[in-house]
Order: structure tokens, then C-alpha cells, then sequence
């Protein structure tokens, strides 16, 4: 039974239901309306949000396209030196430490949702959209290499989500161990950090945890696929 992702009409939290409900009901304000109003309004949030960054660099374009085109600046040999410092100022390196940095928005929400079971592609969108911001205040430039660095550090926020989501069922794990004396001892949140790693290589263990990873992947890619396409066509 496959889940879809919605807005509440009401109090404008996110929600999830089964794709097959006519009806759906908000867990936060208890409303109750139609599954579309819910899937219709958070397509139209996200597309409000991709149209007011694409808007906001246009007019920063068309701003900086028409000082650029006036005659006064053509006739200034230092404004022309000027002006092709900054067009190659863009510093991809710093873009990578932004676009990482506020990827883990994404993280932290995969992280949160996981906790109850679910599986969210807002994730990816927040991931991505989050990441490409970081990257251009960093950067101080945007590019297509930027778009794709920013896809690289979202996959990356969620893959260090899923790592503490691993952990802290180690964690959770040792605590009812001891609790129930079959161990003697505890062990502390960073030790699960350190050392969750080695029950990857028990397969029992390690199928459904990478079964989650792939099934957050690939909702989180479709999530974050109308952003990632509109910003590649935009590049091109």
C-alpha cells in the first residue's frame, strides 16, 4: 500500500496517507478533507517556492544586465577588468561547504520522520533546495555544477541521517540489554556512532536497514526531481 505525501488545509502541516483514502485526516489540528486539496495544495506550495527563487535571479539578472549593457560602463576600461573578476569569482569550494552545511536541513527532517516509520520525499525537496542555497551564499555564483554538487550533499545528509538512525538503535538496543541483565554494562550515544557500523555486516540486520536507505532515496530523488530539472534547464 503506497503512501503519498500532502498539505493540511487547515493548520498547513505535512501529512501522510495511503494513496488509495478518498478522504484524509491532519495528526496534528484533526482536520478531515479530500486526499487532492491535500496533494494539490503542496504541489502548489512547492511550485510557489521554486517560482519566487527563480523570479528573485531574474530580476538580479536583468538588474545587473542593464548596468552592465549602458554606455558607461563600456567606455571604462576599469570597470571592464572589473567586471570579469567577478564573473570568475565564483568559489566552488566554499559552495561545497555551504551546500553541506545546509543539506542537513533534509537530514535532520529524514531523521525526525524516520522515528515514527516514515519514509518522506519533502525530505529530498528540502535537502536539495536547502543545499543549492547554501551553495550560491557560499559559492557566491551559481552554475550547473552547482545543481549537482547540491544533489551530492543532500544524498550525502541522508545517508549520515540513516547512519544515526542505525546508531541510535544500537543505542537503544544496548540500553534494553542491560536494563534486562543480559549485559553489565552501558554503553554511551557515541560509542553507538563509533561502533554501530560493525552490525552491517550481520545480513539479518543489515537487509532492512539498507531496504529503508534505498526506499528514502529513491522517494526523497522524486521529491527533489521537478527542482533538480527545472534548475538543469535553466543552466543549459
Amino acid at each position: 500500500m503506497a503512501t503519498v505525501q500532502g498539505m493540511c488545509k487547515n493548520c498547513g502541516s505535512l501529512i501522510s496517507f495511503d494513496d488509495s483514502a478518498e478522504t484524509c485526516e491532519c495528526i496534528f489540528c484533526h482536520s478531515v478533507f479530500p486526499r487532492e486539496e491535500a496533494i494539490n495544495l503542496l504541489e502548489n506550495t512547492l511550485n510557489n517556492i521554486e517560482n519566487e527563487i527563480f523570479e528573485g535571479r531574474r530580476d538580479t539578472f536583468q538588474a545587473e544586465n542593464t548596468s552592465w549593457n549602458s554606455k558607461e560602463y563600456h567606455d571604462d576600461p576599469r570597470i571592464l577588468e572589473e567586471h570579469e573578476v567577478v564573473e570568475q569569482k565564483e568559489n566552488v569550494v566554499a559552495g561545497i561547504v555551504g551546500a553541506l552545511i545546509f543539506s542537513l536541513a533534509g537530514g535532520v527532517l529524514w531523521f525526525v520522520l524516520f522515528q515514527f516509520g516514515w519514509f518522506s520525499a519533502i525530505s529530498g525537496v528540502v535537502g536539495v533546495v536547502c543545499a543549492n542555497i547554501g551553495y550560491r551564499l557560499f559559492a557566491r555564483g551559481e552554475s550547473l555544477k552547482g545543481v549537482i554538487i547540491s544533489i551530492i550533499a543532500a544524498v550525502v545528509s541522508i545517508i549520515l541521517a540513516w547512519y544515526m538512525c542505525l546508531s541510535l538503535d544500537c543505542y537503544n538496543a544496548f540500553q534494553d540489554w542491560y536494563a534486562n541483565g543480559e549485559i553489565d554494562y552501558k554503553i554511551t550515544f557515541a560509542q553507538a556512532v563509533r561502533g554501530s557500523y560493525a552490525f552491517l555486516a550481520e545480513p539479518e540486520i543489515a537487509r532492512p536497514y539498507f531496504t529503508d536507505l534505498a526506499i528514502g532515496l529513491v522517494l526523497c530523488a522524486v521529491g527533489a526531481f521537478r527542482f533538480v530539472a527545472n534548475s538543469i534547464k535553466r543552466y543549459k
